[in-house]
This record gives structure tokens, sequence and C-alpha cells, in this order.
């Protein structure tokens, strides 16, 4: 189990990295036209000139002699032609072609460096809990002025660590249909230090993390890194968060899903065939063909695939808001705006419904209150686990006990019937309705990120998740 003081530190860390790889977006698509795009555009015109000199040839061997060729007097002097042409865009090639590998390796190592760090963090359920849930107990206030631009730097970290969790959900229950991703799962096998907790056997997580984890995670990654192009600033003008009228969205969209093409293939770059044997040469192709599936599917409905990303990525609009005026009570309006998504076929529902029994109607990182039946109080409390018993319950860290700050942290499954923003729990208290009037007079939700920083005990919060008390 990772160190719950390292998981702020590693999200700290996290967080750095990614500036660095979108610092060097912002050079890449400054730097498109005058060299990524040379390549991309000459590299093309190798390719399509040996296809018509293998068809040339290809026809000369069948039939005897060249072909005619339309527009052109000599087949031969056509050849010599295309074989300048193809001179000089090799000369292009050559001239650019250090730099540009140069670009694929770096942004190869950095991604790849963020992928396994957040991989890894998802193996152990607790872990992955600890991990969106510290992500939601750090971001910033409505009303802090940083939270826009901190909230897209954090997002598709959030978005990654839920989308592997989302895969561990489906993989268990045999959902996925992509052989690519079925052939490397490993079986899960109960674990040393608790045989009721089902893990992955250690010896097979490096070929699980390198072949099938990192490639979704640096698509969810670089999925929206097209916004950083010189293009889609145009529109931006400036403000990332300003409101746009529908046209220019739909331009952005198309834009950025362009833009972040160009990034996936001239920036990340595909594998080079010449570096590698044939085994790894196809492998690294299968990892590349994923990642570019999840980039290009994500805003296809029904592409179970393309869920992976598109769910998660629904879902965090609400939990990190990146819109101008955000009311954290909307973080509790997700599962139904997702729910209601399912409905109307805007996600895949197989996926939706699994994603909505593992993160419930209570957003981790989140708080409530909940009645206590030991104290029966209502007790201040804040959701700590993935996976709750029912979608309506939640697992939840309480903080108080008596209604006094309690650092014992116990880790609580709150049932419906007892959390207090539910009628049937408020009914069945010791309490009448003024009283939860008086006491809870700006509702049954409240952010744990105001105290996160300055009143809890991180170390002391997350102890003792092993063990779960029913309420």
């Amino acid at each position: 189990m990772a160190q719950p003081q390292l998981v702020t530190e590693l999200l700290k860390t996290l967080k750095a990295k990614y500036q660095v790889v979108l610092d060097d977006a912002v050079l890449f698509y400054e730097q498109y036209e005058s060299l990524y795009g040379v390549y991309a555009k000459e590299s093309q015109r190798v390719i399509e000139i040996k296809h018509q000199l293998s068809t040339i040839h290809g026809y000369k061997k069948k039939h005897g002699s060249f072909p005619k060729i339309k527009g052109q007097d000599s087949t031969d002097a056509y050849i010599k032609e295309l074989e300048k042409i193809k001179q000089r865009a090799q000369s292009e090639i050559d001239h650019v072609e250090p730099d540009v590998l140069e670009g694929f390796e770096k942004r190869q190592a950095l991604l790849t460096d963020i992928a396994n760090s957040i991989a890894k963090m998802m193996i152990s359920e607790r872990d992955a809990s600890q991990f969106i849930a510290t992500m939601m107990l750090r971001a910033p206030l409505p009303a802090d002025s940083s939270r826009c631009p901190t909230n897209e730097k954090n997002k598709p970290i959030y978005i990654a660590a839920l989308a592997i969790s989302l895969l561990k959900q489906l993989t268990s229950q045999q959902l996925i249909e992509e052989d690519y991703i079925t052939q490397r799962v490993p079986p899960l096998v109960p674990g040393e230090s608790h045989p009721e907790q089902l893990e992955y056997p250690q010896e097979m997580l490096s070929d699980y993390i390198n072949e099938v984890l990192n490639p979704i995670i640096i698509a969810v990654l670089i999925h929206n890194i097209g916004s950083y192009s010189v293009e889609a600033e145009r529109i931006y003008k400036g403000n990332r968060y300003r409101m746009l009228d529908e046209e220019a969205r739909k331009s952005l969209i198309n834009i950025i899903h362009s833009a972040t093409n160009d990034y996936l293939h001239y920036g990340f770059g595909k594998p080079q065939q010449e570096k590698m044997d044939e085994t790894q040469f196809e492998l690294e192709m299968e990892k590349f063909e994923l990642t570019q599936t999840i980039v290009n599917d994500y805003p296809k409905s029904q592409s179970p695939i393309g869920n992976l990303l598109r769910i998660p990525m629904i879902y965090s609009s609400f939990m990190l808001s990146t819109k101008p005026q955000h009311d954290f009570k909307l973080s509790f309006k997700a599962y139904d705006i997702l729910k209601s998504g399912i409905d109307k076929n805007v996600v895949y529902a197989p996926y939706g419904e699994v994603f909505l029994n593992m993160v419930g109607q209570y957003p981790l990182g989140c708080g409530i209150f909940f009645i206590s039946k030991e104290t029966g109080l209502p007790e201040r409390a804040v959701i700590s686990s993935l996976n709750p018993p029912k979608p309506t319950s939640a697992i939840v860290k309480q903080l108080t006990r008596r209604q006094v700050k309690f650092d014992d942290h116990t880790q609580v499954a709150a049932s419906e019937e007892y959390i207090v923003s539910n009628d049937i729990a408020r009914k069945k208290s010791d309490f009448a309705a003024p009283y939860y009037k008086k006491q809870f007079p700006t509702g049954f939700y409240w952010n744990p990120a105001e105290p996160w920083e300055r009143d809890i005990d991180h170390q002391k919060f997350w102890r003792r998740d092993n063990k779960i008390k029913s309420n």
C-alpha cells in the first residue's frame, strides 16, 4: 500500500511533470510548420511515390511493358521525374529527421514516466481510492482564481485514474471485448497480506502496465492536447475558459481533434521499425494503435473502447470544473447526469452502468453527513473509497464523534437510510425538521478541500482503511 503522505507528494510531482508535457506541446505546435509538418508532408510524399512506382513496375512485370500514364508523353520520363521528387523529399526528411526523432524519444519518455506512476497507483483498490480522493481533496476552492488552470492540468491525471479503475471493473466482469486487452489481463488472486482482497500477481504486473495500462493512460493524457495548438489559441484569444458560441465551439472541437492526431503521429510518434526487432515492433504498433483508437473513438457515444475515456471525461467535468463559475454541490449531480446520459445513449450503457456502480452517488473526496448508529447524531465524513456496497451507500472516513473533531478517522460503510441528505434518514432519526434546518443551513454536503491542507492530518486520515465498519 502506498504511504498516504506520498500520495500528496506524488500528485504534486505528476502535475509538475505534466506541465512539462504541456509546455513542450506548445513548442511542438509552434514549430510544426517548419519542422514536424515538413517531416509529415515529405514522408507522405515518399510513401505515395513509392506506391506509384511499385504499381508501375508491377504492371510491367505482369504485362511486359510500362503502362500509359494519363497526361504523360513518356512513362520512362515520368518515372525519372518521380525518382527526382522522391530524392528531394528524402533530402528534406533527412534534414529534419534527427530533431523529429529526438522529439519522439523525449515525449515518449515523458508520457510513459507519468503513465507508469499513475498505473502503479491503480493496481490496488485502496491506493486507487486514495489517489482519486486526494485529487479532489487538493482541488482549488470554487472562488480560487487558480481553479480553472489548476483543474485543467489535473483533470487528465484524474480521468486516467478513473479510466484504469473502470477497466479493472470491466475486465473482472468480462465486459471488455478487445482481444489485445483481454489476452494480457492477469488473473486476480487472493492478496498475500489480505487474502479477502483480490490482487494481480506481482510477476505479471510489469507487462500488464507496459502493454495495456500505459497506452490507455497516454491516450487520456493527450486526448485534448490539440487545445494547445496555434489554431486553437486563435479561437481562445488568450482566455481558454471563456464561453464560446456554438459555431466557435464546433470549430474548436475539429481543430483539437486534428491537432491531437498531429501530436500523436509526429510529436509522440509511431514506433520506428528500424530500431527494434520484428516481434518488439509488432507489440509497439499494437500499443500505439490502442492509444490511437481511444483518442479517435472517445467522441463516439457507442464505442466501447472510446468510452473508457469518454465516461470518466464527462464525470470529471463536474468534479474538476474549468467553467468560470462553479458550485461545489454540482459534484453531487454527476451521477444523475451520467445516468441520464445512459438513458439518452450519450454513453455506452454497459460501461456507464459499471462506472456508476464503481463511483456511487457520492463522489470520492467529497463531504457528507451520516447518522452514526453509535452516537445517534449526524457526523461529518469524507467519501474515501470506490465501489460502495450499493451506489446509494458510501464508504467514508468519519471526522467527528458526537459532532466533535475525531482524529481516529474510522472507515465506515454508511447505508442510504443513514446518510443525512436522504429524506428517509432524517425522518428515521431522533431529530425533527427544525433541527436540520438550523444545523445545516447551507445543505447536507460540504467541501473537505477547505480544511484539508489546514486542519486534517493526512497520515492519520488514511490509516486504518483496511477495515470497514457497517452503519
